[in-house]
């Protein structure tokens, strides 16, 4: 891909509250070169002030309408966090939100996708038929898996272990390459609790466009329950991109950009191919 090609993308996004909660505490951004995420924390105060502030600190930073850079992903990240802080030192119970999505950025002789992920919500890679998890959960159901806890001692997968306005804020993020008709997916867990992958998949795969997409993704959830809030961002490579690469390992390497004391790593995980 040559220095400097912006790619061009079809987004859409959809917010539900669900069928049980009166208020939608997630919060989400589908502004070129940004498509986030934020599901405010469960328990407690303020969760869609924080979401809200996660999104809105993000946005504040990066720059509209064109590829942003590595160095200022990892300023914006910064902001939300501090953003959310600010939210949760007003609360007695404290606030947190997850943060999850992709933006689009400039690294080295190439645009990618930088995917990022606090929390639970989730980036999907979907290809032809294939979708692929590129995100890993941040939840102590999960860490549990990858000790090899037995299933019948694992628990919900509401415990999260990383959040914005927790202990723990790291971000986990990875590089992709952006290719000629891929699609992502970002959602919040509402999705993710309610629609199993597999589901996803035949939806990803046959529904058309992004804003039809979006539309029947939220539906499903709600129809199989709808007991959480419901977040879905889906984004097109349409043009700009590259051939599609015969595997989907993600770039890696840290970078030496940072914003702050904390480097921005690009972890070297492998995308997994969706159950």
């Amino acid at each position: 891909m040559r220095i400097g090609l912006a790619p061009e993308v079809s987004a859409a996004l959809r917010t539900d509250p669900g069928m049980l909660r009166e208020v939608n505490e997630d919060a989400a951004l589908a502004e070129y070169p940004s498509y986030l995420v934020a599901d405010g924390m469960g328990g407690h105060e303020a969760g869609d002030e924080a979401s809200r502030a996660a999104i809105e600190a993000f946005a504040s930073v990066i720059r509209p309408g064109e590829v942003s850079t590595v160095r200022d992903v990892g300023i914006a990240l910064e902001a939300a966090r501090e953003a959310v802080g600010r939210v949760a030192a007003n609360r007695v119970r404290g606030a947190g939100c997850t943060l999850t999505g992709a933006v689009l950025v400039q690294h080295e002789d190439q645009v990618c996708w930088l995917v990022l992920n606090v929390g639970d919500s989730r980036v999907y890679l979907h290809r032809g038929a294939e979708l692929h998890q590129v995100t890993i959960d941040h939840s102590l159901r999960d860490e549990m898996i990858a000790g090899g806890a037995h299933l019948d001692a694992l628990p919900g997968r509401n415990v999260i272990t990383r959040a914005l306005g927790s202990a723990d804020t790291t971000a986990d993020s990875w590089l992709l390459p952006v290719e000629d008709g891929s699609r992502l997916l970002i959602c919040s867990d509402g999705l993710t609790t309610e629609v199993e992958d597999q589901e996803l998949r035949a939806a990803l795969t046959m529904g058309g466009q992004p804003e039809a997409v979006v539309e029947e993704l939220v539906q499903r959830a709600n129809e199989a329950g709808g007991h959480d809030n419901i977040t879905v961002v889906v984004v097109d490579v349409l043009s700009g991109g590259a051939a599609w690469h015969v595997g989907v390992d993600s770039a890696s390497g840290s970078l030496a950009e940072s914003a702050n004391e904390e480097d921005l790593t690009i972890t070297a995980t492998v995308p997994r191919r969706a159950r």
